[in-house]
């Protein structure tokens, strides 16, 4: 066996091995592209496509319902909220909570999200929530600016995703 090969002689192997490889590829591509998953009913074959299942209808909106109670409370609460930004432009939990309850909204009722971050720094804005029938009202404070909404309560009877009562 001869142990020095010229560039020309090295080449050539390289490019004899190269073929083998490739058909390898190719084959194995041809048995595992039908491993998808078969179509309803049937059996995938290899290099059948298997058409994607249609998106799922997109779920229905539910309006809240805005009552004269509820209309009334998010007004109060906006006037309280703009009273309040004057005074503190980034109130904090308490405060916020506080001029929800000025506001007539039940205290023990009042959901407020929270004014310090896991890492100990305060956040940039803050949200407090109150249901009232199947509405909610939230206001929302950032650098003074003062925001109020209704969005239909959830399922729970909350406010918010978890209890930041």
């Amino acid at each position: 066996m001869r142990e020095h090969w010229t560039r020309r002689e090295a080449k050539a192997r390289k490019k004899g091995a190269a073929v083998p490889l490739c058909i390898v590829a190719v084959w194995i591509t041809a048995v595992l592209g039908g491993c998808g998953a078969p179509a309803a009913g049937g059996h995938a074959l290899a290099g059948q496509v298997v058409p994607a299942a249609p998106p799922p209808a997109p779920a229905a909106s539910v309006a809240p319902t805005e009552t004269p109670a509820a209309q009334s409370l998010a007004s109060r609460i906006a006037d309280a909220l703009d009273s309040l930004a004057a005074r503190t432009p980034e109130p904090g939990a308490e405060e916020l909570r506080a001029a929800f309850v000025s506001a007539g909204a039940e205290a023990g009722a009042v959901e407020v999200s929270i004014d310090t971050t896991p890492t100990g720094l305060e956040v940039d804005a803050m949200t407090g929530a109150v249901p009232i029938g199947e509405s909610c009202v939230f206001g929302h404070v950032r650098d003074g600016a003062v925001t109020v909404t209704q969005l239909p309560v959830l399922a729970n009877g909350l406010c918010f995703v978890g209890d930041q009562r």
